[in-house]
């Protein structure tokens, strides 16, 4: 039937649809569905009806449409109340007069900073460990993604000038994401999310106004916001610097901590792969890393696009249709939600082999698989691929290089699993026995020991 919608999963409950599976076990819900009724099927969020699509060439149909028959902002009302209207949740129009900043904030020779900055924390954090012990990576990965976004984005003086309590907001903001129920009901979590975002706000404003009178001294995010026109050629007023800031600070660390935990656990339950990484980081990794020695861990990144594959930090993003919109044989209605599923679109055997296995090797360049660009919709896709993505990947490459150079890592924990929400999904807990490793060049030591402030 050319125009019928797409069919419906089974297990919905009466009023509530598949509201209580979409909130548990999404993962289910989309590979139940993709069983039942293949790579177009739809969902009920209570009064909300949602097609959820599969496959790289439904993909970038979602992807291509998106701002134009595709509505990005309405699918993300719960965002727009934590951090604000900026980026993905303003207008179409907003968006893309913010696009220059963003291009700004990411391009190539401000890598180098950011490299610099990731070197740092993670050889601060390192150091922190002594020389053996007990540490939880999901946890660990979440602090030192926050310090890592506060160096890079702020510079040396980050935890001086954002105090003490800054990250313990973000973490109430965090938890009061919720796509179900209304924002602004006067539930504690989100009376908590707009206590802190006065805080969050105080702080940044405070630090806005020492960069604009002092801006010969400063080099970081705020003065880039400052500093660089819009599209339209004007400037971003000072409180949509501060939503701007608080979404990349959020985007940066809540997303990265959990692949990042992840590429550690699942390193450790491949020793295969794992042996390949040391290898690797045996011969590159002497002392501070750079470019140049990013470009030569061809493993670490192989096995960074396969933690994206297998446990997407965002492994579904929503848009609203707001004009019927043709998918393969079925036509979505205007007012219906479309979902990519990373659960499926990302385990599809005719474009992965055995995809059930973590297998970086995929992605050499005699195999090749998932090259097409929409396979993957980790990181989104098109246009809308994620500005960050190259400071993310990069900042797992040095996590992984300097953790695995410096110690020898023992997985503890047998029953680790996806734990996902309204925020950004993570590993439950990720415990691991660390042991220093023999020193065998006394230089090994020497960037950390002359660098860090």
């Amino acid at each position: 039937m050319a125009n019928a919608v797409p069919p419906m999963v089974s297990g919905g409950m009466p009023v509530l649809g598949h509201v209580v599976e979409m909130l548990r076990d999404r993962d289910g819900l989309f590979k139940r569905g993709y069983a039942e009724h293949g790579d177009l099927f739809s969902i009920k969020l209570a009064s909300q009806m949602v097609a959820v699509i599969t496959g790289a060439e439904h993909n970038r149909l979602f992807y291509t449409e998106t701002d134009k028959t595709l509505n990005m902002q309405d699918g993300y009302a719960f965002l727009k109340a934590s951090i604000g209207e900026v980026l993905f949740t303003s207008s179409p129009e907003d968006y893309y007069n913010q696009r220059p900043l963003l291009q700004e904030i990411f391009k190539r020779e401000r890598m180098v900073g950011y490299v610099e900055a990731m070197n740092v924390e993670v050889q601060r954090w390192l150091d922190s460990l002594g020389d053996s012990g007990e540490i939880d990576i999901t946890k660990e990965m979440l602090r030192l993604t926050q310090y890592v976004a506060g160096r890079a984005f702020i510079g040396s003086r980050y935890a001086e000038e954002l105090g003490e309590g800054f990250w313990q907001e973000y973490t109430a903001i965090s938890a009061s994401l919720d796509f179900v129920l209304p924002p602004n009901l006067p539930l504690p979590k989100f009376i908590r999310r707009d206590r802190a975002k006065q805080k969050i706000t105080a702080t940044l404003t405070k630090i806005i106004e020492e960069r604009r009178q002092h801006p010969d001294q400063y080099d970081d995010l705020i003065t880039i916001l400052l500093t660089t026109p819009l599209k339209d050629g004007t400037f971003l007023p000072d409180e949509m610097i501060v939503t701007l800031f608080m979404g990349l600070i959020f985007a940066g660390h809540e997303t990265t901590a959990g692949q990042a935990a992840w590429l550690i656990a699942l390193l450790l339950q491949h020793p295969d792969t794992l042996a390949r990484v040391q290898t690797e980081i045996d011969q590159h990794v002497v002392q501070h890393i750079d470019g140049h020695v990013l470009r030569s861990l061809e493993h670490i990144y192989w096995a960074i696009d396969e933690t994206t594959r297998l446990r997407p930090s965002a492994d579904t993003q929503i848009r609203t249709l707001e004009a019927p919109l043709q998918f393969g044989a079925y036509e979505i209605p205007a007012g219906w939600r479309v979902m990519v599923s990373g659960a499926t679109s990302h385990y599809l055997p005719e474009t992965f082999a055995d995809p059930e296995q973590f297998d970086p090797l995929r992605y050499s360049p005699e195999r090749a698989e998932g090259k097409n660009p929409f396979a993957i919709i980790g990181f989104g896709g098109g246009v809308h691929k994620c500005t960050g993505m190259n400071f993310a990947k990069n900042e797992m490459a040095v996590i992984t290089a300097l953790l695995f150079q410096q110690f020898d890592v023992e997985l503890l924990s047998r029953d680790i699993h996806v734990v996902s929400g309204n925020g950004a999904n993570h590993p439950s807990e990720v415990r691991v026995y660390y042991k220093r490793r023999a020193r065998t060049d006394a230089a090994n030591h020497a960037y950390a020991v002359g660098s860090v402030e």
